[in-house]
């Protein structure tokens, strides 16, 4: 069978990235060229044939985006917002400057009270999930430090590389610690792998959709960034990729929450913050465990909150739809009260030519009454007949 082959894959891949060792320096290498590509891509230039520079902006900024309706165009941007699969990318228009804000505030207010790692999974995008089941079978925790956790999990069939690696900090982790009782594996479900975390991936996935999103949400670790994905992902959508999301559905299995519970126990007993790394024969343990629940069918896929799912995109929907409603009633608003402004001047000055100064005075004070809806046009014609008839 194809998944066979898939996982048989995923197993040598993982085999191969333990023997070969140095995963730590392995992670801080790709870290590295990360920030080199990212450093240089802030140089916002081009060269020619004759290396000379060519100017070439490419971020959309969050200056840029604070400009709202005031946004100058001046940068020949492009956005996927509103495009089919398959169309090419359109250039920015100040409505997408809005739409931007309007998707950057939902996420703030999704966010305002931290990420969970059901949080994580109900969230995600479909596709992101069904890759993380198909694709992505081992996670290994290779070392911690205080609450930050270093796992490696194999790469999907695809990839460039053999393996990726994910960084989760608990922020409850040294609370569990220093609390003076005793850690429970309730407690440590609860407030560890059910509690608040911050996660990084350093897959392209995570770097060119999510990291914008972890960054501005506050569950982000590592290097921020501001450039909105106005190509890869303008509508602010989804959380994490494949392996942040095998990361977290061991976390919350049993083996997940007992790595959990030693490691507490750890920091209680040795040293506090000191780097604990698993022996390889532990590594070796956690992968074989995964091997067993999955021949013998005990490890369950992942499974987002689909109805959950849908009532926060409906109420992110529903807020952007009011917000919208509110102003265009507002605009409908201005309109009728121009043209209402109109209508009293025209009646006024039809008129205005048959009295002299004094009543004309009068006739002015009452049409602005009438401007300001403080009278109604029945009011103004009375007074008008009456004024006529003096």
């Amino acid at each position: 069978m194809a998944i066979d082959n898939n996982f048989q894959q995923a197993y040598k891949q993982m085999q191969s990235a333990l023997q070969n060792g140095r995963l730590r320096r392995d992670l801080q290498g790709r870290r590295s060229e990360d920030n080199k590509q990212r450093a240089f891509a802030e140089r916002e230039i081009e060269f020619d044939d004759r290396g000379r520079k060519i100017p070439r902006p490419m971020f959309l900024r969050p200056e840029d985006i604070a400009k709202g309706k005031d946004y100058d165009v001046e940068k020949v941007l492009y956005t996927t917002l509103g495009q089919q699969p398959g169309d090419r990318p359109r250039r920015i228009t100040r409505d997408d400057i809005l739409a931007f804000q309007d998707n950057i505030l939902l996420l703030k207010d999704q966010y305002k009270k931290g990420i969970t790692i059901q949080n994580i999974i109900n969230l995600s995008l479909a596709d992101d999930i069904q890759r993380a089941n198909e694709q992505i079978y081992l996670t290994v925790p290779l070392s911690r430090k205080s609450g930050l956790v270093h796992f490696l999990t194999n790469a999907g069939p695809n990839s460039k590389v053999q393996n990726h690696h994910v960084e989760i900090e608990f922020s409850n982790f040294n609370s569990v610690v220093f609390d003076i009782k005793k850690e429970a594996i309730s407690t440590v479900k609860n407030r560890l792998a059910n509690g608040k975390i911050r996660f990084e991936c350093d897959c392209e996935r995570h770097t060119f959709w999510y990291r914008y999103m972890a960054t501005i949400g506050g569950y982000g670790l590592g290097r921020h960034e501001g450039g909105f994905p106005k190509v890869r992902n303008p509508h602010l959508s989804g959380v994490a990729c494949k392996h942040v999301l095998r990361v977290a559905k061991w976390i919350t299995s049993p083996a997940g929450i007992q790595y959990l519970k030693k490691q507490v126990e750890a920091d209680r007993k040795k040293q506090v913050g000191a780097r604990y790394k698993l022996s390889d024969s532990q590594i070796q343990d956690q992968i074989n465990q995964q091997i067993n629940d999955l021949e013998s069918g005990m490890s369950k896929p992942i499974v987002g909150n689909v109805q959950k799912a849908e009532q926060e995109m409906m109420r992110r929907a529903e807020k952007v739809a009011k917000k919208h409603f509110a102003k265009q009633l507002k605009e409908l608003k201005a309109l009728e009260n121009k043209l209402h402004k109109v209508t009293v001047q025209a009646q006024l000055e039809a008129v205005l030519h048959t009295l002299n100064k004094d009543k004309q005075t009068q006739a002015r004070r009452m049409a602005d009454l009438w401007v300001r809806n403080e009278i109604t046009q029945q009011d103004f014609d009375i007074y008008m007949r009456g004024l006529n008839a003096k």
